[in-house]
């Protein structure tokens, strides 16, 4: 104790505001030093859970300590949220932080027994101080016809309700310096249209993960570096168009295309060549990072057609590890070799993964082929599936005795 008081007034904060407020506000007790510190804290963080269920002392902790806070702003506020609370209490709270000129809010909703999930105060769509801004779960996002939120950078919006179609579009259009999108929907919107239009944006996720048969998807974002694309429905209508500053992109869809893409120089895909509209001479001239998910049937075919538009290409990656930690049953038997070797293979592509490799004659053909070819190629690693050790040993027995085009390749095997 004696060292903690030894440090100084900026530094105690600093540590207190990575605490959640409940604690917080307990060192109060330790001694006169610690008696009001807690008030010039400037993130809280109330979670329900931290009260037992106690309703009525969770919501006046939250009242009494809010209105208690003596920080000249705050920073950041985050509710967890996982009792019944009246929509005139969690509006409150909301808007004493915003008066406090919040910087950073997250609302996370878990459960409800209304039948209308919990509206915003029409106070937050015109904050000139909000620059993140997280909703999770039962948030309605009733937004009106004006929006102004000069300084929001960052927004996260995760399975939350929406209106009508036009509250997301409505949303958005407030937003001139929004950087940062991410948007999970559920399987009660996936009906609603998708228009996404943000010229600063840099960063956009987009994950929908329940399968339907929806409407319109535009996304139109001729800033953004960073695309991660994640979803099962089958759109009627799907734009995704204008990149030219893609440097990133991980995408796992079942019905796209690729043409948007060109301009990336790192890319993740979890589909088959089947699943992709590739316009014929389409060109991956900047990318030089490529990973593969080999669980789509039929992966190996969209390798091949990517090693050979990827002129450019200097590390390919083959990862049979999802994030459901399942693994792939996929396996290029029948494998047609390329009519010619890839010029990526023949002058760039220097670093080689396999992760998850099962050593199958189909992954054998694959990785003797690359190996072979890859006259450039400086590493070559293999990170097995099996833990026997006996199965281990034969697979890197079998994949040192491939004659290498590369005199100063290494051969690494987990």
């Amino acid at each position: 104790m004696d060292c903690i008081s030894q440090l100084s007034d900026d530094l105690l904060l600093r540590i207190l505001s990575c605490v959640p407020t409940k604690d917080v506000v307990a060192t109060s007790l330790l001694s006169k030093r610690w008696r009001f510190l807690w008030m010039l804290v400037p993130q809280l963080q109330y979670n329900d859970i931290n009260h037992n269920g106690d309703y009525k002392n969770f919501s006046q902790f939250v009242y009494r300590s809010l209105l208690s806070n003596k920080s000249p702003i705050i920073e950041h506020l985050h509710l967890n949220l996982d009792l019944d609370y009246p929509d005139i209490d969690i509006g409150l709270w909301i808007g004493i932080a915003l008066s406090r000129r919040v910087r950073e809010l997250e609302i996370d909703i878990p459960y409800t027994s209304k039948d209308v999930s919990f509206s915003l105060p029409r106070s937050l769509y015109t904050s000139d101080t909000l620059e993140t801004l997280r909703l999770i779960n039962f948030v309605l996002l009733d937004v009106p016809s004006s929006v102004c939120l000069p300084s929001l950078k960052v927004l996260h919006l995760t399975t939350v309700d929406y209106k009508d179609t036009a509250s997301l579009p409505n949303l958005l259009s407030g937003c001139p310096n929004l950087k940062e999108l991410f948007v999970e929907r559920h399987d009660q919107d996936l009906e609603m249209d998708v228009a996404v239009v943000v010229p600063s944006l840099q960063r956009l996720s987009m994950i929908d993960i329940y399968s339907a048969t929806c409407g319109r998807y535009v996304i139109d974002v001729p800033s953004v570096k960073y695309l991660t694309i994640r979803d099962k429905p089958v759109y009627n209508v799907r734009q995704i168009e204008n990149m030219p500053e893609l440097t990133e992109a991980y995408v796992e869809i079942t019905h796209k295309f690729l043409r948007a893409l060109t301009a990336v120089r790192h890319l993740s895909l979890c589909l088959s060549l089947s699943e992709v509209m590739c316009p014929s001479g389409m060109i991956f001239n900047q990318l030089v990072h490529l990973n593969l998910y080999t669980f789509a049937e039929g992966w190996w075919d969209l390798l091949t057609y990517m090693l050979k538009d990827s002129p450019k290409l200097q590390s390919l990656k083959l990862i049979d590890k999802h994030d459901s930690l399942l693994c792939g049953e996929e396996t290029p038997v029948g494998w047609k070799l390329p009519s010619s070797v890839p010029e990526c293979l023949l002058f760039s592509l220097e670093a080689f993964e396999w992760i998850g490799y099962k050593g199958r004659r189909g992954d054998r053909e694959m990785a003797t082929y690359i190996l072979k070819n890859a006259a450039c190629l400086t590493t070559a690693k293999f990170s097995p599936e099996s833990t026997n050790v006996g199965e281990k040993y034969h697979m890197l027995k079998e994949l040192a005795s491939v004659p290498t085009a590369s005199t100063s390749s290494k051969l690494l095997f987990d």
